[in-house]
């Protein structure tokens, strides 16, 4: 078993290497499932690094690589997300976005970079794993049906048949050099409402001889924020966002239609089974009130993602062996949707945070913002402590 020092040699010889692709992937962000040219590259250098893997998948763009297997044992598994966001950058970073409109802003640039150095270190040790180790590059986590459901589709969990799983997720609020950890329920099921609401158009001087869906679909929002208010346990965990609302095309008329969007988050499955039925009775009720017509449509996004006890804390106990005891801390649940669940819901596994933030950033930016800006020292922790969680996995000291 490798020592600390030793971890810690292996990941700083990739270290720069890891930065470089970090790079060249921000440069190049492409959107889910359309992740042609980072397949592209990931396949090049996994080529030249040697390694055995199948390409393709979920969809065109996923990458299953394999590790290892020379001697017997168990089989884990580590992943990373590839796919950017449509959001225009402005960091004013020196590899900033090439491609207008969209930006590596969840940090899945850091993930891939993390993961492909990785597969760099532990190809330098192959012959000595104990076992065999599975590496995912997925494609779409940020769209349904989630890269991670083809992924599995696909197979990738049992060929061969995977043990269990770890991942990561960089936290532009925890400091570089450390990480968080929390078993049980820590990520929401997040669910997405679209509704249009239908009623009679005309010239907004005789609001009278309409049905005016502004009117309507603006009672709706501000009803449907009752739902979670006094219709939810205080205790219990939801959440409901409009974050679109579409109507209208001048100041003097009332629109036929309006649409609005939003999203629906829950922790808990009961709760999240009861709460479409909940909205539709405030929509309904509006407008039969109000002379309008409806149309809802209620998507169900990815489950809530649930870290398993004993994997959690082999992936705590990684983390305290390089970082130490006082750096690594308590994940706290959050209210974002992860497809990472879909993994955890088939085989044993832990998702971490992992700390992106400089020490002297006194007001970072949060993810899925155009502003934010990552400590890339955190590339070296995160191959650090996968280089750890696999071996601690595959000797069984779990």
């Amino acid at each position: 078993m490798l020592s600390r020092e030793q971890v810690w040699a292996l990941a700083r010889s990739v270290e720069e290497y890891g930065i470089a692709v970090r790079r060249r992937l921000h440069r190049n962000p492409e959107l889910s499932f359309a992740e042609h040219d980072t397949h592209q590259y990931l396949a090049e250098e996994l080529q030249g690094l040697g390694c055995s893997f199948r390409s393709h998948l979920a969809g065109g763009t996923g990458l299953h690589v394999v590790l290892g297997g020379t001697r017997p044992g168990p089989v884990v598994a580590l992943r990373a997300d590839i796919d950017a966001l449509p959001i225009q950058e402005e960091t004013g970073l020196p590899f900033a976005s090439e491609r207008p409109g969209v930006m590596h802003a969840c940090g899945h640039d850091v993930h891939t970079a993390i993961l492909l150095a990785t597969a760099r270190a532990l190809k330098s040790v192959e012959q000595d794993l104990p076992g065999t180790v599975v590496l995912l590059f997925q494609p779409g986590e940020e769209k349904n049906p989630g890269g991670a459901s083809l992924m599995i589709r696909d197979g990738v969990l049992d060929q061969p048949k995977v043990d269990a799983i770890f991942g990561l997720h960089v936290d532009p609020y925890l400091e570089a050099g450390r990480m968080a950890f929390a078993s049980g329920p820590v990520m929401a099921a997040p669910d997405e409402l679209r509704v249009t609401v239908t009623g009679r158009g005309g010239h907004g001087a005789w609001p009278h001889q309409t049905v005016d869906p502004i009117v309507t679909a603006a009672q709706i929002i501000t009803l449907l924020q009752q739902v979670v208010a006094r219709n939810v346990d205080p205790f219990q965990p939801a959440v409901l966002t409009v974050g679109m609302i579409h109507g209208g095309t001048a100041h003097n008329i009332i629109p036929d239609e309006v649409e609005f969007v939003g999203t629906v988050r829950t922790m808990d499955e009961g709760l999240r089974r009861r709460m479409p039925e909940r909205i539709e009775a405030v929509i309904r009720g509006v407008c039969e009130a109000a002379g309008a017509s409806y149309r809802m449509e209620y998507e169900r996004g990815y489950p809530v993602l649930v870290n398993h006890p004993e994997a959690t804390e082999t992936g705590r106990r990684a983390a305290a062996a390089v970082l130490g005891e006082d750096r690594v801390g308590r994940m706290e649940p959050s209210m974002g949707g992860e497809d990472f669940a879909y993994y955890l819901e088939r085989v044993p596994g832990t998702f971490a945070r992992l700390g992106a933030r400089s020490p002297g950033d006194a007001a970072p930016h949060g993810l899925h913002t155009s502003r934010l800006m990552i400590d890339e020292s955190c590339i070296a922790v995160g191959v650090a402590y996968y280089i750890q969680v696999v071996q601690q996995f595959l000797m069984g000291e779990r």
